[in-house]
C-alpha cells in the first residue's frame, strides 16, 4: 500500500530541508572563500555578504520554514515539483545576481532578481496552503512571521533589482538603505523571531513555553515592516524607527522565551547558547543602527556593526540551528544521541570564535576577525563531517515515523517534541 501523504509528511519535509541545507552550505563556502579574496586582493564586501545572506541564509530559511510548517501543522508536505522549483529559483537567481553584478551584466541581474522574488513568493504561497490544510493550529503565529518575512524580502529584492537597472536616480541612497533593512531585518530577522518560541524550547528538550510575548512581537514586526517599506520615501528617520521596532520585537520574544525556560534552557548547550547569543548581537545592532539613522546618518552597509550582525548575529543563529537540526535529519536514535553529543559539546571554542568575529569587525580588526572566522568554520565543518550516518537510515528511507529522536530516559522528559502531545516543535524533535 502507498502511504498517505499526511503519513509521509515528516519524511518529505526532511527531504526538502536536507536539500535546501546542502545548497545553503555551498553558498556558505563560496561566501567564506570570497571573503578571503577580498581581504587578500581588496574589493567590495558586497559579494561575500550577498552570497551568505541571499544564498546561504535564504535557502536555509526555505528548508527550515517548510519543514517546521509541515510538521507543526500535521499537514501534507507540498509537492516535490513545488519545493524543487522554489529551491532552484532561489539558487539560480542568487547565482545570476552574483555573476551579473561581478561582470556588470544588467539583464542577468534583473533576471536573477525576478527568479529570487518568484522563489520567495512560491515559498509564501506553499506555506499558506500548508497551514490551510492544517490539523493543528497552535503554531499559526510562527507561520505568520514567516509569511511576513517573505513579503518583506520580496519587496527588498525588488528594490535591489531597481538599483541594478540604474533607474533609482537621486533616490538611490535611500532605496539601497531600505533594500538592506527589508532583507536583513524583515526577511531574515522576522524569520528568526517567529521561530524562537518553538525552536529554543525544542533545543532545550522542554515543553512549549507560552505567553503574550510572541503576539506583542508579531504586531511590532508588522509595524516595523510597514514603516520600513516607506523608507525610500521617508528617509533615514523612517528606516530608523522601523529598525528600532524590529529590535524591540526581537528582544521581547527572546527575553520571554529565555525567561520562561530559565536554567533549563542550558540543557541545549552549544545550539541554545549560539542562537541566544546571535540574537543578542542582532538586537545590539538594531539599537546602534537605529541611533545612527535617527541622527540623520546613513550607515555604510558593509562595515562595522552591519557585518558583525551578519556574521556573529545571523551566523550564530544559523550555526546553532543547524547544530540541532542536521543530526535530526541524519537519522534516528541511538545515533541521534551520539550526533547530538558531537554537535552540542565543547562550546567554548565556537562561542569564542564566533563572538571574536563580531568584536573584530566592530573594532575594525580585519585579520583577527578572519582568523576567528576560520577557526569557527573549521570547528563547524569538523562537527558536521563526523556525524554518523548509515545508508537507508536518513529521511529518505521511505519509512514513515512520527519521532526519529531517541526514547526518553524518563517519562517526564522527551527529546522529540510532538505537536499532538502538548510539546512544542516539529515531530522531528
Amino acid at each position: 500500500m502507498v502511504p498517505d501523504r499526511r503519513d509521509r509528511r515528516v519524511i518529505e519535509s526532511h527531504r526538502v530541508a536536507s536539500a535546501a541545507f546542502l545548497t545553503a552550505g555551498v553558498f556558505g563556502v563560496v561566501a567564506f572563500g570570497w571573503s578571503l579574496w577580498v581581504l587578500w586582493m581588496g574589493g567590495s564586501w558586497w559579494g561575500p555578504l550577498h552570497a551568505f545572506l541571499a544564498g546561504g541564509v535564504v535557502l536555509a530559511i526555505s528548508g527550515a520554514a517548510q519543514m517546521f510548517t509541515v510538521t507543526w501543522s500535521a499537514a501534507p508536505a507540498p509537492g516535490r515539483v513545488v519545493t524543487a522549483g522554489q529551491r532552484w529559483a532561489v539558487t539560480v537567481g542568487v547565482t545570476s545576481v552574483l555573476v551579473g553584478v561581478s561582470a556588470g551584466w544588467i539583464p542577468v541581474i534583473g533576471a536573477g532578481a525576478l527568479l529570487v522574488m518568484s522563489g520567495l513568493v512560491t515559498l509564501a504561497v506553499s506555506l499558506v496552503a500548508t497551514v490551510r490544510r492544517s490539523l493543528l493550529r497552535r503554531f499559526d503565529l510562527s507561520a505568520r512571521f514567516y509569511v511576513l518575512a517573505l513579503v518583506a524580502g520580496t519587496l527588498g529584492v525588488g528594490l535591489g533589482g531597481l538599483m541594478a537597472f540604474g533607474i533609482t536616480g537621486a533616490w538611490h541612497s535611500r532605496i539601497r538603505m531600505t533594500h538592506l533593512h527589508l532583507n536583513l531585518i524583515g526577511l531574515v530577522g522576522f524569520t528568526i523571531v517567529g521561530t524562537l518560541p518553538t525552536l529554543l524550547p525544542t533545543i532545550a528538550h522542554h515543553k512549549a513555553v507560552s505567553g503574550y510575548e510572541a503576539r506583542w512581537g508579531w504586531w511590532l514586526a508588522v509595524a516595523s515592516t510597514l514603516v520600513l517599506a516607506v523608507g525610500a520615501v521617508g528617509g533615514e528617520a523612517a528606516v530608523g524607527v522601523g529598525t528600532l521596532l524590529a529590535g524591540v520585537s526581537l528582544v521581547v520574544v527572546l527575553l520571554g522565551v529565555v525567561g520562561r525556560l530559565g536554567r533549563r534552557g542550558l540543557v541545549g548547550r552549544l545550539p541554545y547558547l549560539q542562537v541566544v547569543t546571535g540574537c543578542l548581537w542582532l538586537a545590539a545592532w538594531t539599537v546602534v543602527d537605529a541611533g545612527k539613522l535617527l541622527s540623520g546618518a546613513n550607515p555604510e552597509p558593509f562595515q562595522g556593526w552591519t557585518m558583525a550582525a551578519v556574521t556573529a548575529g545571523i551566523g550564530q543563529v544559523l550555526a546553532g540551528s543547524l547544530a540541532y537540526l542536521v543530526p535530526v535529519l541524519v537519522g534516528p536514535g541511538p545515533r541521534l544521541a551520539r550526533n547530538f553529543d558531537r554537535t552540542h559539546r565543547r562550546a567554548v571554542l565556537p562561542l569564542l570564535a564566533a563572538n571574536g568575529v563580531g568584536a573584530g569587525l566592530v573594532l575594525g580588526l580585519a585579520v583577527p576577525a578572519t582568523v576567528c572566522a576560520g577557526l569557527w568554520l573549521l570547528d563547524f565543518g569538523y562537527r558536521m563531517a563526523g556525524l554518523e550516518r548509515s545508508v537507508g537510515d536518513g529521511p529518505d528511507d521511505g519509512q514513515p515515523r512520527s519521532s526519529p529522536g531517541p526514547r526518553p530516559l524518563r517519562a517526564r522528559r522527551s527529546l522529540g517534541p510532538n505537536p499532538g502531545s502538548g510539546s512544542v516543535g516539529p515531530e522531528h524533535g
